[in-house]
């Protein structure tokens, strides 16, 4: 058997040179911080048409904006502070400690409770500092009014990046939101759970459904319609793998072309030669009666263990696309995890053989036995 690299190093000897490092990390950062002072004080960014010194730093490093926002305060704020940048130079703490004790002096602690916050963890030595800077109500204001949230489209249309700010509150309200709904999901198949960002990129989406969710005259919840529109030339040299995007230019593959048809409305055309050659109406794929039938005779969520009564939704085992009949035998109830994320998103499959109310399922790529 071949020997690794780390057969022979011990634990202890693992952390000391990981410790070691971040020495180095932490001189390499003090260095870094004289530069881009000396940078500034050439109004380096002015020359080179850059609105900040921060914009300037994370273009000239290749460095994420946040981790550019550090470095310039900590080169403005140590400059006050040259015990501490001393330390920093020396590689006795590390960059992120010593950022946090220095805004925490910055923020008005005595002496004496900056010398007690070396035993404090740095989540701790943030919320200690918190507690010291005072806000005016012109910094308020202005917090306020630099609220922002934007959604860009990748190049492709096939996804949307999110990003953006909140007032503290404001942003403790949406985190605290998001980590109850995304606590609300059962596990995955697997008995894994998603990461956080991917627990709270799904709740934001559940979320989302809820408020567009409308109650038709029959007290059925409803999904919003969604258009979509098919390349007939595209599609029949792709299996379906191209040409199809919604009413706002959002490219859209098989699997969610199926999670629409499966349990949604939708309008969808198909356009050959540039001419509209098939138009299907808006259609409830499953009738109000029938669903509300199968969701009473099933009672909850078949996914195996589920207890989760989240927008219960029915599902065609054998796909809608397929051939797959909306009828009571080839429909069971999911919650909207397993239905929206394990089945449509992730690619699970129902297990063929698995008992109707304890449904079992095979990652994608596997077949199902």
């Amino acid at each position: 058997m071949k020997t690794r690299a780390f057969d022979n190093l011990t634990t202890d000897a693992l952390e000391q040179q990981l410790v070691e490092l971040e020495s180095f990390v932490s001189q390499a950062r003090a260095r870094q911080v004289e530069l881009v002072r000396e940078a500034e004080h050439r109004q380096a960014p002015l020359s080179d048409g850059c609105r900040s010194l921060g914009e300037w730093t994370a273009g000239r490093l290749d460095i994420a904006p946040e981790t550019a926002k550090e470095l310039v305060a900590a080169t403005r704020m140590l400059a006050d502070q040259p015990e501490l940048e001393e330390i920093l130079t020396a590689g006795r703490s590390s960059f992120d400690r010593i950022l946090a004790t220095a805004h925490l002096t910055g923020a008005g602690a005595s002496p004496q409770q900056v010398e007690l916050s070396s035993g404090l963890d740095i989540p701790a030595v943030r919320r200690l500092t918190a507690q010291h800077r005072r806000i005016t109500r012109h910094q308020e204001y202005r917090i306020f009014a630099e609220r922002f949230l934007m959604l860009q489209p990748t190049l492709d249309c096939s996804a949307v990046r999110v990003w953006g700010q909140l007032p503290g509150p404001d942003g403790d309200l949406v985190e605290q939101a998001l980590h109850t709904r995304g606590d609300q999901f059962p596990l995955l198949p697997d008995g894994t759970r998603r990461s956080l960002g991917q627990r709270n990129a799904d709740a934001l989406v559940s979320i989302a459904q809820d408020s567009l969710t409308t109650s038709s005259d029959d007290a059925t919840p409803s999904r919003p319609v969604l258009s979509v529109f098919t390349n007939g030339d595209l599609a029949a040299t792709s299996h379906g793998q191209a040409g199809s995007i919604t009413s706002t230019g959002i490219q859209v593959g098989m699997q969610t072309i199926e999670e629409i048809l499966c349990g949604g409305s939708v309008e969808h055309t198909v356009i050959t030669a540039g001419q509209p050659i098939v138009m299907g109406r808006t259609t409830r794929v499953i009738p109000p009666r029938l669903k509300r039938f199968i969701l009473y005779r099933d009672g909850a969520c078949c996914a195996d263990g589920c207890t989760s009564r989240y927008r219960l939704e029915p599902h065609h085992r054998v796909p809608w696309s397929q051939g797959g009949q909306t009828n009571p035998d080839n429909l069971v109830t999911l919650c909207w995890y397993h239905h929206h994320v394990v089945i449509h998103q992730m690619g699970y499959q129902i297990k063929p053989k698995s008992t109707p109310q304890r449904l079992r399922f095979t990652p994608p790529g596997h077949d199902p036995p």
